[in-house]
């Protein structure tokens, strides 16, 4: 697993719980999504059309008539259709592991940039060129781009038939760019790049550093040559309290099932959980 440039923050520890089921920033923004999709299913059976035009992103509208508030709206905007559902399993999907590994405040700050950063950066482009102008709505794109920040953190974890997320991630790179080429959707091009950009950044932004300070440099050559104690080999690995701790929580849900976990048994269960995600992903 690929060390983020965004370091983890609270352990991946849920928001709060439900009947001793935890829910984390995930699971409420897919709640969120989901009543706001409602909202514009009622709004087009009503023929509330204006209603998707006041809130979705339109560069022009933003800049010549200061409708600012687009910039935060637009990714709450669903039009009814069945893509929706594969947009929330993809947040479902991946998601979760990205909110696990960057921790939930850094996980929010990069959903909310890649809210606004592309938003911003495309104003300027129609304040260049005022033929370049866009419209979004819908959060396909916010979502598609965590999906890239998992592949950047699990590289090599199986997906589709086998195949690794990284080219997983880079065969719809290419699809995409392609199907906006083709339509001389530029404008949405452009927005697609930086949303992919700004999530790799959150993985790989720390890497730059890295090679821009021979100080860290020596530091992590200092480490590697320090020599461990044969205690650390894998050969004298001792079994470890949370190792036994984990096998106590299996024996029971084998025993009782899974609704007879307390809440600190099923927050350990999924740190666990994480942790082997992590371990298979250096093998």
């Amino acid at each position: 697993m690929n060390m983020p440039y965004w370091s983890n923050e609270q352990g991946g520890e849920p928001l709060f719980w439900v009947k001793n089921r935890p829910v984390y920033l995930t699971g409420l923004l897919i709640i969120i999504h989901c009543c706001t999709f409602i909202i514009g299913v009622l709004a087009a059976a009503f023929d509330f059309s204006p209603w998707f035009v006041e809130l979705s992103f339109n560069t022009r509208s933003v800049l010549l008539h200061t409708k600012v508030w687009q910039l935060l709206t637009y990714p709450w905007v669903h039009t009814p259709s069945l893509a929706f559902a594969l947009d929330m399993l993809v947040l479902y999907w991946f998601g979760h592991d990205v909110e696990h590994v960057l921790g939930r405040t850094k996980y929010l700050l990069l959903y909310f940039s890649l809210i606004f950063l592309p938003a911003v950066l495309s104003l300027s482009i129609t304040a260049i060129d005022p033929t370049l102008t866009g419209i979004m709505n819908g959060s396909d794109l916010i979502h598609f781009s965590l999906f890239i920040a998992f592949s950047c953190l699990f590289p090599s974890s199986e997906l589709f038939l086998g195949i690794q997320s990284k080219w997983v991630a880079i065969i719809f790179l290419a699809l995409f760019s392609l199907i906006d080429i083709a339509s001389k959707s530029w404008m949405h091009l452009f927005w697609f790049w930086c949303s992919v950009a700004i999530a790799a950044y959150s993985i790989y932004g720390r890497k730059v550093f890295h090679f821009l300070s021979p100080l860290k440099t020596k530091i992590a050559a200092r480490k590697i040559q320090k020599p461990k104690d044969q205690e650390s080999s894998p050969l004298y690995k001792k079994k470890t309290d949370g190792d036994e701790t984990i096998d106590a929580i299996l024996d029971k849900i084998a025993k009782k099932g899974m609704g007879s976990l307390t809440k600190s048994e099923r927050a350990a269960l999924e740190r666990a959980r994480i942790a082997l995600l992590k371990k298979d992903q250096k093998k």
